[in-house]
Formats: structure tokens, C-alpha cells, sequence
């Protein structure tokens, strides 16, 4: 899940070619005083082996819809990772963005005993260990945008949330996000031709960022020869479906987000 609208921190219009996530012109680099938040699950593949991977993507969505709420639903760019989530906000916003990962990381905790890391790394830092955070949007309709990152920042922004850098501690206990709005009903995507491939590439250390990214270019463009897309997600979108599957994730969600704490700020 990755979302933002057009236009709302300098980046350019989106692109509907999939292929053209690695063409770096269509990304702009985030205003200095920005600042970005991360969270990550500790322990998520042995949840997932447990069967609570419903939970995991609970715990790692949840500091996106904390931060909806927390800013008003102002527009912002954010991406989730499955165990986690990437967002980034200006300057004006860091303490109530703060204040939302803190709680969520707390919410985590109590709700469905996982241990959620959340960190927020001012932009500045990240250009001065050599790295940027660029930002572009896919849009495969006039109606849906999905941002995307680059630059490396916000994957030595992860590095230092697991090395306990830049930590936020979680809220005090009894205290909760308004987590509103919450929620994953959508059905699992079925193979269209007998496999459904995940694959996640990370750059080497000291690679050349243009080198990784033909890199990937040429394996899109393997992908696509005698495919339809190689994108993300079929045209028509994955079905909406039953929510009984992860309601009582939900239902907590909602419950708490009744009973939270008026918002300071």
C-alpha cells in the first residue's frame, strides 16, 4: 500500500507505465526541512509462521492511518511494507507525527502483542550520511496515485530505526492512536499463470543507484515479454471481500480509536 496525491511536495505528475518507476526523472528530491517516519514489526516472520500475518500488516499499516488522522487527512507521501511503513511529512508536522507513531508503536504493544520499532529522521540527516529521498507517483488511474521512493534515504532511514537510532519510545500505557478507518478487506490475488512471484531487490553496498536501477529495468522488461504488465496489480484491481478474516483486529482498531485521549497540540 502506497499512497499521496499529485503534486502535493514538488514531485512530478504521475506516470501510469509501470516501467517507469526507475526512470529518475520523474522523481524530485523532498524541501530540506522535511522529515520521515518509519515503523518496522520486530520478530514478523516468525509471526507470520505463527498464522498472525494478519496481524503483522495490521500493526504495520496502523502509524499510516494514525498519521491520516493526526494530520486531518492532510495529503502526504507513504508506503507499507507488509511489517512496516514509510512516510514523510514537512517540518510543521513532526511533533504530531511523532506523537502518532509513539502511540501507535503503544496500541501495537497492547492490542496484538507485537513489538512495533518507530523512529522519524529529519531529511537533512539522511543527505549528510550521502543518501536522498526522491519522490515520484505511479498512477495506474486518474483516481488512485501510489508514491514511490528513491534515492537510498529511506533505506539507511530503516537501518538506523533497526539499530535503535532515532527511536521513539512508545506511549505511556493506556494511551491510543486514533486509529479510524483502519482496514484491509481486500481478497488475496490469484495467479494468472500458475505462479505468483514476489521478488524484493536491494541494492548492493556501494552500487552505483543507476546500475541497480537498470538493473531492474531489465528484469521488468524480462517479465513483461509475452505478459500483459509486469505491474504490481492486475488492471481491474484485487476483489474487495468478507472482512470476518481480520474483524476482531478491526473491531479493537475501532474500539480504541473510541476511547483515545484527546490529542494534544
Amino acid at each position: 500500500m502506497t499512497g499521496g496525491g499529485p503534486d502535493s511536495h514538488g514531485a512530478a505528475r504521475g506516470f501510469a507505465d509501470f516501467s517507469r518507476v526507475t526512470d529518475l526523472s520523474n522523481y524530485r528530491p523532498l524541501p530540506e526541512d522535511w522529515w520521515v517516519g518509519l515503523t518496522d514489526v520486530t520478530g514478523s516472520t516468525q509471526a507470520i509462521a505463527e498464522g498472525r500475518y494478519k496481524a503483522v500488516n495490521m500493526a504495520g499499516a496502523a502509524a499510516i492511518s494514525a498519521a491520516m488522522n493526526a494530520l486531518d487527512h492532510e495529503d502526504f507521501p507513504f508506503a507499507f511494507g507488509g511489517d512496516g511503513s514509510q512516510l514523510a511529512v514537512p517540518a510543521r508536522h513532526q511533533e504530531r507525527i511523532r506523537e502518532a507513531l509513539a502511540l501507535t508503536g503503544r496500541w501495537a504493544h497492547d492490542a496484538l502483542g507485537l513489538v512495533l520499532r518507530t523512529a522519524i529522521v529529519p531529511v537533512r540527516d539522511i543527505r549528510a550520511a550521502g543518501f536522498d529521498v526522491l519522490v515520484a507517483h505511479y498512477a495506474p488511474s486518474d483516481a488512485v496515485q501510489y508514491a514511490m521512493f528513491a534515492g537510498g534515504g529511506m533505506e539507511w532511514a530503516e537501518q538506523q530505526l533497526k539499530e535503535n537510532r532515532y527511536a521513539i519510545p512508545p506511549a505511556p500505557e493506556g494511551s491510543r492512536p486514533d486509529l479510524s478507518g483502519l482496514s484491509c478487506r481486500w481478497k488475496p490475488m490469484a495467479a494468472r499463470s500458475g505462479v505468483m512471484l514476489s521478488v524484493i531487490v536491494r541494492r548492493a553496498p556501494g552500487a552505483q543507484e543507476k546500475s541497480f536501477l537498470d538493473t531492474i529495468q531489465s528484469f521488468l522488461r524480462f517479465l513483461e515479454a509475452g505478459q500483459e504488465t509486469a505491474g504490481p496489480v492486475p488492471a481491474q484491481g484485487p476483489a474487495f471481500g468478507s472482512p470476518l478474516a481480520g474483524f476482531d483486529l478491526e473491531a479493537s482498531a475501532e474500539n480504541m480509536a473510541a476511547t483515545l485521549p484527546s490529542r494534544s497540540g
